[in-house]
Parts: C-alpha cells; structure tokens; sequence
C-alpha cells in the first residue's frame, strides 16, 4: 500500500485547515463513532480524531461521542463481521498484502476489528431500542 500519510502532512502545512474547512462534528445529533488506528498509512486518522474529539469539548452539542483509537488496525478499520463479507475468502491475506501493520501484528488488527464489531453492533441495538 502507497504511503500516502506524508501527503496529507504536508499538504496540511503549506495550507493549515481554517475554520470554515472544519467539519462541524458539534452540530451532529446521535451518536458519533470515531474509530480509527495509529498504524493508518494513508492519513493521520489519530490526528483529525483527536482534533474532533477536542472540538466537542470547545462547542456545545447534544451528541453522544464513542472514540477508540487502536495502536494497530491499519487504514481498514472495518468491523470483523463486514470485512468477512466483502472478502468472504482471502480477506486475511488480503489484510497482509495491503498492510505492512497487519502482516507484524495480524493478532492486534484482528482484536481491534473484532471490538469495532462489537461497538457498531452495540450502537446500532441502542439505537434502535431508543427509536420506538
């Protein structure tokens, strides 16, 4: 997989993101799931991840926030359960292939699908236990 990470830092400091480019996470009403790694080659995920968690500290909002950050997942920090779906065989392979992380820690980056699974799955049954 290209690096492409070295890309977004430095285009954000020949151009620092103003607030007009933010996005308004403040103004989002349900619950907003963060979930990202340290390890994501292509963009600084943990980065833009805490500065949204910061701008719902510093704006008023009514917005429930549950935010992990996996010190390894890769850039594909989908749930366990859908990445078996898109890729019903190979998708491990697959994962080692793409990502130099998943190939030195496929146990951590399976952990992490594993617990996104189960926090998606979790939001979803609260969300729908609170429609009715």
């Amino acid at each position: 997989m290209i690096n492409s990470r070295k890309l977004f830092d430095d285009s954000e400091k020949a151009h620092p993101i103003t607030e007009d480019e933010m996005i308004k996470i403040e103004k989002i009403h349900g619950t907003v799931l963060l979930i990202g790694a340290e390890d994501d080659v292509l963009w600084d995920t943990a980065k833009y991840m805490r500065r949204m968690k910061q701008r719902m500290k510093e704006h008023s909002h009514t917005c429930r926030l549950d935010y992990v950050i996996y010190e390894h997942g890769t850039h594909f920090v989908f749930p366990e359960s859908m990445l078996k779906t898109m890729l019903p065989i190979g998708s491990g392979i697959f994962m080692k292939l793409a990502f130099q992380a998943a190939r030195k820690y496929p146990k951590e980056c399976q952990s992490a699908r594993m617990d996104i699974d189960q926090r998606v799955r979790n939001a979803v049954a609260e969300w729908k236990s609170t429609e009715r």
